[in-house]
């Protein structure tokens, strides 16, 4: 019992290090002037150190530490986390994601070590916790934007209707939409306002929703217009009515395909939930499929179908439009 609230006690602990870790923050402000000031003393800077121009970028914008920074910022592994963490939109580095990996790793491990020692590599898999959550929330922020994108191409037209150019456009939608949609034009004004070529700021609104069909037909569309010309207002209508027909079927095709998704649904939860069930009424009944080869051979088959079966339901169910 003292293991369990000893455990209890060090998750809490744990808890707070992490809502420490992510109420500091440096200010954009302060990281922005360090940085102007590390550019501007480059010369001086590479003689007393390894770091080259590259690698300023890394310390400031995607490093909370510069140790962290000097010593991680040429793994493959760091650039894969940036940019999962860039499609998420989420406000993070890459150290305090690594450091929130490590500490999902430590409650979880110091659990089973009090209790189940022979069970302590399990552990490991809390530090995969965090990149999921990054898969999860980039999922929900394409398709927030996926349901935004008719409405900010029906602001885009009238803007242009208006007499407002592409670009004056797009700060509008900038100012009147919500996130996402507004942070990923924002990304085109911000490489302008660096510098870069038109087209490649156009073409920039890509990055942060590389997976969106409908975003690249309108960044193809933008393309386009500015070389040979044509009307551009009307072009984005008939691709918002597009993109709106197409939300109406794939609802028309969720509602035809319910009963299929309930029974991969049913499929995954019924089998464990009436395992669970007989290994706590009669474990007696049960024990042989545990401790036999004839058991464990069987379960492992059981296992293989009901994966095949899941697999085969969502190639049914998942129809492309």
């Amino acid at each position: 019992m003292s293991a369990f609230f000893a455990s209890i006690l060090l998750g809490f602990l744990s808890f707070l290090l992490l809502v420490n870790l992510f109420s500091i923050r440096i200010p954009k402000q302060l990281a922005l002037q360090k940085r102007l000031e590390e550019i501007k003393d480059r010369n001086t800077q590479k003689k007393h150190s390894n770091i080259d121009d590259d690698e300023f970028s890394f310390l400031y914008n995607n490093f909370k530490y510069k140790i962290f920074a000097q010593r991680l910022s040429n793994l493959k592994i760091v650039d894969k986390i940036r940019n999962q963490i860039t499609l998420s939109g989420v406000d993070m580095q890459v150290d305090t994601f690594l450091i929130l990996s490590a500490m999902c790793v430590l409650p979880i491990a110091i659990i089973l070590l009090l209790t189940t020692p022979k069970l302590a590599a399990i552990s490991l898999i809390g530090f995969f916790i965090p990149y999921n959550v990054l898969k999860v929330k980039t999922s929900i922020r394409n398709s927030a934007f996926a349901r935004q994108l008719p409405d900010t191409l029906d602001l885009l037209s009238n803007s242009l209707r208006a007499g407002h150019s592409i670009y004056s456009a797009f700060e509008v939608i900038t100012k009147e939409m919500p996130m996402p949609v507004s942070g990923v034009f924002k990304t085109a004004l911000d490489e302008l306002a660096v510098g870069s070529d038109a087209k490649q700021a156009i073409l920039s609104l890509s990055k942060t929703v590389p997976n969106n069909m409908d975003l690249k037909f309108f960044i193809t569309a933008v393309v386009l217009q500015r070389e040979v010309g044509g009307n551009l207002a009307k072009i984005l209508d008939g691709l918002s009515l597009t993109i709106r027909e197409r939300f109406k079927m794939a609802g028309q095709l969720k509602a035809q395909t319910a009963q299929a998704r309930f029974s991969g649904f049913m499929l995954i939860c019924v089998p464990p939930i009436i395992a669970g069930i007989l290994f706590v009424l009669s474990p007696d009944y049960m024990e042989p499929l545990l401790n036999t080869q004839q058991g464990n051979s069987a379960l492992l088959l059981a296992l293989t179908l009901l994966i095949l079966g899941v697999y085969m339901i969502n190639k049914i169910v998942n129809i492309e439009i």
